[in-house]
């Protein structure tokens, strides 16, 4: 099957799917008649070998509906020195389910998704030398030193191996070996993978000439030292927090053989050259994290699980090493200054518009979305379709690195393209990590019911690990939202985008009303001045990161501009008449996007010169606060504060009883004064 520039070979996988060919072809638009393989990777792998051959004489791109046989295909390409062809999954997704026979339109938008060009991503290059760190504590029991020992054994012909061992006895009997053995605790880990920094107390090295015990040389309180990979089998506290998150580290039981294999299996090829994504793009210009020493937003330091960003300031810093790419930033951000690049928001919505139009045109209704990660969420889905009924005909699935991305920006863009339901499968070991998914889904919800006939449980999180469980979850269909899309361009920062689809959902559900009010938390809302003790000092103007708060060079006015508020606090916290107080909410209206005028003032002149040097309000309330002051009590004193500073001065040596008068100097007083 030929679309645009493309060969497309599809495979029912030995008839275990039921694809109709016609169908396919006529729902995907193609040029040519889609011919329905039965076993590329195998009998027919002479189809594979002479469609590379063909796609590489007419410069076309060759796609294959199978991700299981991928290494298969790959070789055989460059056994023929063929350029290797693309594989995308439609059965696990969509043909391995009990509504197969519905699901040409949704396969259909799997195919057309498949031929995007997925956007490149800058990287890290990290260099790995193999240095392995295995660390064990004897407490746990003998059994888990010989289990630490033997992995050592296995590792050191791959890597370069230091054994440490903690609460060591002085009795330890090991053979030989080809890797160090040391003693000590590790006091304090920091790095990632390739750049690992350890702070050991109590450390000494195990002396060859050992013979029926390990003996141990030169002890030291303390060291420094550091390695590319840490393998963590003391069952004690982890190191990082987030520790599944940090690269490089590995921590299981030693009862745990499966897990001690696994980690084997990964650590073994752990040495050359890697190319980390760098999954975060960061704007310090709008952080808005504090001002001024006043802290404002610590939304994104508060949700890393990983420990990957940290405040240095006014802003924050995110180490790229350390990240790994868990979006949890991106989604709770206000102002957009981090945001996910691993891809960014509107590479998301593009791909789901894309999916979405595919599905609708060719013949598809009642779209549905479901986000998973590459990991727990991936072998979930594999787990319905091999041994359950598969996903329903209309949910469409999107695979991301990490469903941490899933805010409410997200969301409200996705009901504003065309779903009517969004299933998140999260992985209930990790749930703790995702406190903050419930409160945007909250934020997503309010946002919905403000212009529409929004059903809450629209937007369904699951966090089960009994495949059962999550397939009688996504074959519910009382609860798909009757909101009426409104599609878009995603185009620009997430608040754009957000303003974007959610102005166009209430056109389309004919919303009159222009406000919408929000839960406390929301990164949308207006600030509440109290006029009558706002004295226009202008010091929430200086300490705004957002540039909500805005002066009038050229008349004392106080103005707001509240599209771009994020409620981050710090005017309410700089403020020195506490007259500021936050209201979260959503303005639907253009004028939210123009500053407007809350309060203004007559410019006070000075009564000696008529120089403007500050607002009537409040050189009337410096005159209040300071008429009963000891100082101001003789006549005229508060005149001087109605003059700007240069006048102030003259007025201040022209006092009678001046207020800077001093006493007469003492008298020089020297040795001859005290002795006679």
């Amino acid at each position: 099957m030929d679309i645009q520039n493309n060969k497309i070979l599809i495979c029912n996988c030995e008839k275990t799917m039921k694809i109709d060919g016609d169908a396919l072809s006529k729902a995907c638009s193609s040029e040519t008649t889609c011919n329905v393989n039965h076993n590329l990777c195998g009998s027919e792998l002479n189809v594979v070998l002479d469609q590379l051959k063909e796609t590489q004489i007419s410069n076309k791109n060759l796609l294959i509906a199978c991700t299981q046989e991928q290494k298969t295909f790959d070789q055989i390409a460059e056994e023929n020195n063929f350029e290797t062809p693309k594989t995308f999954n439609i059965r696990e997704y969509a043909g391995w389910s009990k509504e197969s026979e519905k699901s040409i339109p949704k396969i259909s938008s799997l195919i057309h998704s498949s031929l995007q060009k997925n956007k490149q991503t800058p990287s890290l290059t990290l260099e790995s030398s193999g240095r392995c760190f295995v660390y064990v504590d004897s407490n746990k029991g003998e059994k888990s030193i010989e289990v630490a020992f033997d992995l050592c054994k296995k590792l050191t012909s791959h890597l370069g191996v230091t054994l440490m061992i903690s609460n060591i006895k002085d009795d330890l009997i090991l053979e030989p070996n080809d890797f160090k053995i040391t003693k000590g605790y590790i006091k304090k880990a920091q790095g990632y993978f390739t750049q690992f920094k350890l702070e050991i107390n109590d450390f000494a090295e195990s002396l060859p000439s050992s013979k029926s015990t390990i003996n141990f040389g030169d002890f030291y309180s303390k060291v420094d030292t550091d390695c590319d990979l840490i393998i963590d089998l003391s069952e004690n506290t982890p190191m990082f927090t987030g520790d599944h998150k940090r690269d490089g580290y590995f921590r299981a039981s030693t009862n745990s053989p499966s897990d001690l294999f696994d980690i084997y299996t990964k650590v073994i090829d752990m040495i050359g050259q890697f190319e980390k994504p760098i999954y975060v793009d960061f704007n310090e210009s709008l952080c808005a994290h504090s001002r001024n020493g006043i802290t404002g937003c610590t939304k994104c330091l508060d949700v890393c699980p990983a420990g990957a960003i940290q405040s240095i300031g006014d802003i924050v810093s995110v180490d790229p090493g350390i990240c790994g790419g868990c979006g949890f930033c991106g989604s709770v951000c206000p102002s957009g200054a981090i945001q996910t690049d691993y891809p960014s928001l509107d590479v998301i919505l593009t791909s789901l518009s894309e999916l979405k139009n595919q599905f609708n045109s060719a013949g598809g209704k009642d779209p549905a979305l479901i986000l998973f990660d590459t990991s727990f969420g991936a072998e979930m889905i594999s787990l319905i379709s091999r041994y359950g009924n598969g996903l329903p005909a209309n949910v469409i699935p999107y695979e991301m690195h990490s469903v941490g991305r899933t805010g409410h920006d997200l969301l409200v863009s996705s009901f504003a393209l065309g779903f009517k339901k969004i299933f998140i499968i999260l992985n209930p070991k990790n749930s703790e990590e995702y406190t903050f998914l419930p409160k945007q889904v909250e934020i997503a919800n309010s946002l919905l019911s403000g212009i529409g006939n929004n059903e809450k449980k629209s937007i369904s999180i699951i966090e089960e690990t009994d495949p059962e469980a999550v397939e009688n979850e996504i074959y519910k269909t009382s609860e798909y939202t009757r909101i009426k899309p409104s599609p878009f361009i995603p185009l620009g920062a997430p608040r754009g985008i957000l303003r974007a689809g959610i102005q166009g959902l209430s056109k389309s559900n004919n919303n009159k009303s222009s406000m919408i009010q929000l839960p406390e938390g929301s990164p949308y809302g207006k600030v509440d001045v109290n006029l009558e003790s706002c004295t226009i000092c202008l010091s929430c103007v200086s300490a705004c990161p957002a540039g909500a708060l805005q002066d009038n060079p050229d008349a004392p006015q106080l103005l707001f501009r509240e599209d771009a508020c994020l409620q981050c606090g710090i005017c309410v916290a700089t403020c020195p008449e506490k007259a500021i107080s936050l209201v979260p909410q959503f303005n639907l209206d253009d004028e939210a996007m123009s500053a407007e005028v809350i309060i203004e003032d007559k410019p006070f002149d000075c009564i000696q010169c008529g120089k403007t040097f500050g607002t009537t309000k409040s050189i009337e309330r410096i005159i209040d606060k300071l008429s009963s002051h000891s100082m101001f009590e003789a006549d005229g004193r508060t005149e001087m504060l109605k003059m700007c500073e240069d006048c102030r001065v003259g007025a201040m040596f022209a006092q009678k009883d001046k207020m800077l008068e001093a006493k007469d100097r003492p008298k020089p007083r020297t040795t001859d004064d005290y002795l006679n």
